[in-house]
């Protein structure tokens, strides 16, 4: 009689977890189910914070030392092993720019930079250390190519109008 009512128990839960299971899976396909949030961390093995998608995001991390954004946010960061922020790709929440960055490992500085704004066009930026940049923009509402040296100087332009 003990057997019996084993296999009997045993035989009723297989059927529960089929049951839940295909409960489970018509779910997972209905094209209402939608998953909400204001934010996602997402964890490397170590608890290192990698993948960051928030509305806002956090301020980036530079050096282990969270900083402050010089404007509200929202997007997807990434980060290094060490957590430091490598890049993103964000909207502004004000001056309506939608920007794409890859940073170095270093102390976090941009080395190659997208700015997209309906009004001012899009810039292209890739900085060099030690300051030195080459830029490809539409911002003054014709294309130019600039590269501008560490102390700011403009050594070459090409496009602008004359």
């Amino acid at each position: 009689m003990k057997g019996l009512l084993l296999n009997i128990a045993i035989s009723l839960t297989a059927v529960a977890i089929s049951l839940f299971a295909l409960h489970e899976a018509r779910q997972a396909n209905d094209p209402s189910r939608i998953l909400e949030a204001r934010g996602l961390i997402v964890r490397d093995a170590s608890g290192v914070s990698r993948v960051e998608i928030g509305a806002p995001v956090n301020g980036p991390m530079v050096l282990g030392k969270r900083e402050e954004r010089v404007a509200a946010a929202a997007g997807i960061l990434l980060n290094g092993p060490d957590g430091n922020e490598r890049g993103g790709y964000l909207t502004v929440d004000t001056g309506d720019e939608a920007v794409l960055t890859l940073d170095g490992a270093g102390d976090g500085s941009e080395v190659f930079k997208v700015v997209a704004n309906e009004k001012a066009g899009a810039s292209l930026f890739v900085i060099h250390q030690n300051g030195s940049v080459a830029m490809l923009t539409t911002y003054q509402g014709h294309p130019e190519l600039r590269f501008i040296e560490q102390d700011g100087k403009v050594s070459y332009t090409q496009g602008a109008k004359e």
